[in-house]
């Protein structure tokens, strides 16, 4: 079983955990609110909520199967979860496959202190960072551009996102 670890943040000490059984109700909830702008509008509650359960359950085994190696971590603060992050580490680099905060916790520098954490553990090891982002996904784009990250690919309504080190620590973004 792979180890939890613990990285700093403006709201405190947040901590990454694999993802246990019990913690499905919350990757659900989650998971609706990630996408509640898509489809409520559009559907009656019975449609939304039947939709919403189809939706997570295909997502939930395509990350299982596509990505057997990557870590799925419930991000926990003062022991409630907050967030959840999967990240791959196929080797070339390091591909963040999914990320998500609860609503009430997001705009408090826990995406920004998730991904420079990520950002210094490729740095160490001379990878670039990958991630793909919906292109109408504003909040996220703004972050990622604030870090340095650079389009290199769009496919639909994704944009394929990437970081690479600069030659010294200095020339960071903010």
């Amino acid at each position: 079983m792979q180890e939890a670890y613990d990285i700093p943040s403006p709201v405190g000490v947040l901590r990454l955990r694999p993802e246990r059984d019990e913690d499905q109700d919350f990757r659900y909830r989650l998971f609706c609110d990630s996408r509640q702008p898509e489809f409520a509008l559009l559907l009656a509650a019975p449609d939304f909520e039947r939709i919403m359960r189809f939706q997570y359950r295909a997502q939930t085994v395509s990350y299982r199967a596509e990505f057997p190696a990557a870590r799925f971590d419930i991000i926990e603060l003062s022991g409630e979860p907050i967030g959840r992050i999967i990240v791959d580490r196929p080797g070339g680099m390091l591909h963040i496959v999914d990320q998500a905060i609860a609503p009430e916790w997001r705009n408090r520098g826990i995406g920004t202190a998730i991904m420079r954490a990520l950002m210094d553990e490729a740095q160490t090891a001379g990878l670039p960072v990958r991630l793909e982002v919906s292109s109408a996904n504003d909040p996220s784009l703004r972050l990622y551009q604030r870090l340095g990250f650079v389009p290199i690919e769009t496919v639909a309504l994704y944009m394929r996102l990437e970081w690479r080190a600069l030659a010294t620590q200095s020339e960071r973004p903010c």
